[in-house]
């Protein structure tokens, strides 16, 4: 479940990417994320407004974003209206826009969502991931999960 989750969280992602660019009136988002096994491939966050898609439904996302792993840290900034939020995190490790698994559908690459909300047999809920961006904007630090 978990794993099917998070591959369609994948296909709709590489749907829909987007840079995020800062706007000058909007609070600043920072996902500071550490963990990573390697520096392979890419990082694919999606970030929602809403419980609505979370986590594994990137194309309700509000916003998404890709990045890249540098000894072993990734970091993206987006400028975002004060509000809630969650997101949720793939690593990709080889770049081919989809969430590997294991023949058990156990995924083999790494995984997160906000407040390094965890689901029991399952993705993580919304209510554990969601937080808050005020005027002075929010810092999330992660850290990425693998089996």
């Amino acid at each position: 479940m978990l794993a099917q989750s998070l591959n369609t969280f994948i296909l709709a992602l590489t749907a829909g990417l987007a840079v995020a660019a800062p706007a000058d009136a909007d609070p600043e988002l920072s996902i500071r994320m550490s963990g990573f096994r390697n520096d392979d491939g890419q990082v694919l966050i999606a970030v929602f407004r809403g419980e609505a898609g979370f986590p594994g439904d990137p194309s309700k996302a509000w916003k998404t974003a890709v990045t890249r792993v540098a000894r072993g840290q990734a970091r993206v900034d987006l400028a975002v209206p004060a509000g809630e939020y969650a997101f949720a995190i793939v690593h990709d490790e080889n770049g081919n826009n989809a969430m590997d698994t294991n023949w058990v559908g156990i995924p083999k690459e790494g995984y997160a969502a906000s407040n390094n909300a965890k689901g029991r047999l399952g993705p993580p809920k919304y209510r554990d991931a969601k937080f808050s961006v005020d005027a002075d904007g929010a810092i999330q630090r992660i850290v990425i999960q693998y089996f």
